[in-house]
């Protein structure tokens, strides 16, 4: 049994590894070396006692300052760009966050996050989120624990490890003539896993099983041949959103889940295109980016459907100022809920200062890959009684976004707030 707890925690690492590593850039190894006071040329502000009677407080600034003046100073080559460190310092401290909504992307990632939301695509023609959904995933137990979660449950719930999910296709573009559709999860590229807690459950419900006498040791040994095999060959879902959003040639062989099952595909990469808003069928598509606003207006002044139907599926990344700006359109002055975190003084309402005072009613198309801005504009306009949802329920990400570039060319998104109705309530 001793062995099989060694297993255990040698898998629950590797898979807080990969949460932990949500930025995907790639896997580092993790040292903790105390410094030592004596053998240190460190200045003595930074240096801190890892004895309980000792405490020395460092203001923030102060410290990065100390940190940026110890790497040029003592690093053993001469500093020449100062860039590099900074962008070096925010992947860090984004990183550390541990958003799967708050990601820092190099120079080429972050281009084409920007193409993305702007409607162009390259790599397979589709956009992704990572979402924490392991849940769906979970072998079933007949043995719960206190809290009514399966052991399995508790654990990868634990984890935080974020599937990478399709929320839109460009019609006619490679993915979706291979068959995808938005909510297929992403499992493996190339024939490298793409991490999450499947295997981790798999183990977890073999030891139980093993433990029970209901399998051998050969069988939960067997599993542990497959983790293995799965794990030398592994990627971060970062790394795989990579590799399906960028480059133009070249094919990818990608194993797709959908309800548990997973389906194999052949997609050859190449340039696509989102359609920006506009009616389709029987609903206006409203693709929330800068401008959206007059195409909305136009359009409200011509329909005479009763409700409007909008349609905000594949909806993920959209421009929230866009979406501020589309809510004054589509509603009267007011304020409709607030945008919200931990801390009060970063509350902001979220208000329309002059709104449409004829505004009809809406309703909204939502589904799963409503999220972002598109979600809060729902979910705004539903608690007023302004509109009706339909279709399904949204992502569960209803928050503002905040994209920023740094002066090298790489950026992150930092989530700013979360929505919530007038009250409190989400």
């Amino acid at each position: 049994m001793k062995e099989v707890k060694s297993s255990t925690v040698s898998v629950v690492i590797l898979v807080l590894a990969a949460g932990a590593g949500l930025l995907g850039i790639q896997l580092r190894d993790r040292v903790d070396a105390p410094i030592q006071q004596a053998n240190s040329m460190v200045s003595p502000t930074l240096v801190a006692s890892v004895e309980n009677d000792v405490t020395v407080s460092i203001a923030e600034g102060d410290y990065f300052r100390e940190i940026k003046s110890l790497v040029e100073r003592e690093y053993v080559e001469k500093v020449t760009d100062e860039q590099k460190l900074a962008a070096g310092a925010v992947r860090g401290m984004v990183g550390s966050l541990n958003d799967p909504n708050s990601l820092y992307y190099d120079k080429k990632q972050f281009n084409t996050f920007l193409n993305a939301r702007v409607g162009k695509y390259e790599g397979v023609g589709a956009e992704f989120a990572l979402v924490l959904r392991g849940e769906e995933n979970l072998a079933a137990s007949k043995e719960p624990d206190e809290g009514g979660m399966s052991a399995e449950e508790a654990l990868a719930s634990k984890a935080r490890v974020p599937r990478l999910m399709v929320t839109s296709l460009t019609p006619g573009g490679p993915a979706d003539q291979a068959g995808v559709k938005p909510g297929d999860l992403v499992y493996s590229v190339d024939n490298h896993w793409v991490i999450n807690t499947d295997m981790l459950v798999r183990f977890q419900k073999a030891q139980r099983e093993f433990a029970a006498k209901k399998i051998s040791l050969s069988e939960l040994n067997q599993v542990r041949k497959e983790i293995r095999a799965k794990t030398e060959r592994a990627l971060l879902p970062m790394r795989a959103w990579e590799r399906l959003m960028m480059g133009t040639k070249g094919n990818l062989a990608v194993t797709w889940e959908r309800n548990g099952k997973k389906r194999d595909t052949t997609i050859a990469k190449a340039t696509s295109e989102m359609p920006g808003s506009g009616v389709i069928g029987n609903a206006y598509r409203l693709a929330l980016r800068q401008g959206a606003e007059a195409g909305l207006k136009q359009y409200l002044q011509n329909s005479k459907a009763k409700p409007v139907r909008i349609d905000l599926r594949q909806n993920t990344n959209g421009d929230f100022a866009a979406m501020q700006k589309c809510l004054a359109v589509l509603a009267p002055t007011g304020t409709y809920g607030m945008m919200a975190g931990d801390r009060a003084e970063t509350n902001k309402p979220l208000v329309v200062k002059s709104g449409n005072a004829a505004a009809p009613m809406v309703e909204f198309l939502v589904d799963e890959t409503t999220r972002g801005a598109a979600e809060v504009l729902a979910l705004a306009m539903q608690s007023k009684g302004r509109a009706k949802l339909a279709g399904g329920k949204t992502g569960g990400a209803a928050f503002s976004t905040l994209v920023v570039q740094i002066p090298d060319g790489s950026g992150y998104t930092l989530v700013t707030g979360e929505y919530k109705v007038s009250g409190g309530a989400k």
